[in-house]
């Protein structure tokens, strides 16, 4: 049977002599009744190894006065390193509906969701996978997930700008005309037609990455390009397909982007280059691939969030003017107050992992109360920038909006202690490169040890840095681990209307 912690945080108690685990409001539990009868549960405590690949179970006890029995709408911010990578879990009846909203460049994803799907009976099925664009930070992740022979996807959707290899062109996303990329790639048929071909995919990562979805259709049912004119279309907008008013009781999601135009004369999709290369300079695809990155927002009970991409200022300026109904010479600032109507939200996943490439108006018009960085570590961007975390203080709603970022968040210890068996595989490890008899086998040797040292790494990245937000509609708490005695630090918010509200700590 399957709860749901339903306390703002504890912990439950080992029936075997283990530690105590510390649990968050909203956690999923497989339990079952006592014998005879109680007022606890058992909880089987599923765990697994990423070393071995072995699970096992160990026997709890939760208190039921301390379980709910229906889902809280959950979105889990990974720690990904210079990307993005979201797990968003939509309830569904007293299960979810799991999505995957980009996932890095690493296995960080992978690790994360072997982890979370552990034994319960949500198993390996992904209702969505949302490719937001085709920058490796945000795609790349993907890769080893669809390489996994257990993990199934209902719909992998992407933007519709697909890098490909083009023998004596060297643009990578498709012929462009008047200022438009016209091959837009809508539909699963005429992906097939170009990913199917090993010469248009070269040795390229993003077609092989579509390939490897398409070539086992047991797997992944549907591959497809979301956006504003491909997604469900009702009441004059566009949804993701089952998340439209009347889909879901308690969730809709809407697509903001990207946003197609016709070509007046053919009728055929085309998208807008973002690009601020001087003429005659070479293209660079990146603007555009960012600025047409998908954008959803989502709305539970009374909350919303919108997942920003990485836009950036063109494209932004682009969506305001759209959203706002205003023309190309207007102020931007005109098309703040009617956009707000369609892109409001109470929490943005920041664009572009807090680039300076953006604009004031957009953070304007969503005006959220929490925002959340998801930014890297040894890399050259300064993500997320100083002067951005300033402007969204002051553009944020409320008195104090919250800030969040997987790169402040979190910081890795100045040193890691081992346990005991790790120590003894260390220590194994550095006599088998001691005693390879060849370069072959020392090089093979360097190779585990260097693993070795990184799997501890990326723990200490996916542990510390990921950011909880989970909600009843209601009520709200956004979360992350402390570093120094692992708990939970908690920020815990209550609806009033429209507005939202820290709540106010208890007197001691």
């Amino acid at each position: 049977m399957f709860v749901y912690y339903g306390k703002t945080k504890g912990s439950i108690k080992s029936l075997s002599g283990k530690a105590p685990k510390k649990l968050l409001w909203g956690d999923w539990l497989d339990v079952e009744e006592t014998s005879p009868p109680s007022a606890n549960y058992k909880v089987n405590w599923h765990s697994w190894s990423r070393d071995t690949g072995r699970s096992w179970t160990d026997p709890y006890t939760v208190a039921k006065r301390d379980c709910r029995d229906t889902p809280l709408l959950e979105m889990i911010f990974l720690d990904v390193g210079q990307g993005d990578g979201c797990i968003l879990s939509v309830p569904d009846g007293k299960a979810h509906k799991i999505m995957v909203i980009d996932a890095g460049q690493r296995n960080n994803m992978l690790n994360f969701l072997r982890w979370k799907t552990r034994g319960f009976r949500v198993g390996t099925d992904v209702h969505a996978a949302v490719i937001t664009h085709p920058d490796q930070d945000h795609y790349l992740g993907f890769q080893p997930i669809f390489d996994q022979p257990q993990f199934r996807f209902a719909e992998v959707w992407h933007n519709g700008l697909v890098e490909r290899q083009n023998p004596g062109d060297a643009d990578p996303i498709g012929p462009r005309s008047n200022g438009y990329c016209t091959d837009v790639i809508a539909d699963q048929a005429a992906l097939q037609q170009l990913v199917g071909d090993p010469n248009r995919r070269g040795r390229k990562k993003y077609p092989k990455l579509l390939w490897t979805a398409l070539s086992e259709p047991h797997r992944f049912a549907k591959v497809a390009m979301l956006s504003t004119l491909t997604a469900q279309a009702q009441g004059g907008r566009a949804w993701l397909p089952g998340f439209a008013p009347g889909d879901h009781p308690d969730t809709t999601i809407e697509v903001l982007g990207p946003v197609p135009e016709r070509d007046p004369a053919s009728g055929a999709m085309r998208l807008r280059v973002f690009d601020d290369a001087p003429p005659g300079a070479e293209f660079a695809p990146g603007k555009t691939k960012n600025g047409h990155s998908i954008i959803l927002r989502l709305e539970h009970g009374g909350f919303s969030a919108v997942f920003g991409g990485d836009l950036n200022a063109p494209a932004e300026d682009y969506l305001l003017r759209h959203y706002g109904g205003i023309g190309p010479s207007a102020p931007l600032a005109d098309a703040v107050a009617t956009a707000r109507a369609r892109i409001g939200a109470d929490l943005l996943k920041c664009c572009h992992h807090g680039s300076a490439d953006v604009t004031d108006e957009f953070v304007q018009a969503v005006n959220p109360f929490a925002f959340v960085l998801s930014s890297g570590d040894n890399e050259t961007h300064v993500h997320p920038r100083p002067e951005i975390i300033g402007m969204l203080g002051k553009h944020g709603r409320g008195d104090r909006p919250a800030i969040l970022s997987t790169e402040l968040q979190r910081s890795s210890p100045e040193n890691m202690a081992l346990s005991p068996g790790e120590a003894k595989k260390l220590e194994a490890l550095m006599a088998a490169f001691a005693s390879a008899p060849s370069d072959t086998a020392r090089a093979e040797a360097k190779k585990k040890v260097e693993t070795f040292w990184a799997a501890r790494m990326r723990r200490l990245v996916a542990v510390y840095g990921a950011i909880n937000i989970r909600t009843d509609g209601d009520r709200l708490i956004a979360a992350f681990k402390v570093e120094a005695g692992g708990g939970w630090h908690i920020i815990e918010y209550e609806r009033s209307g429209h507005n939202w509200a820290i709540k106010p700590k208890a007197a001691h």
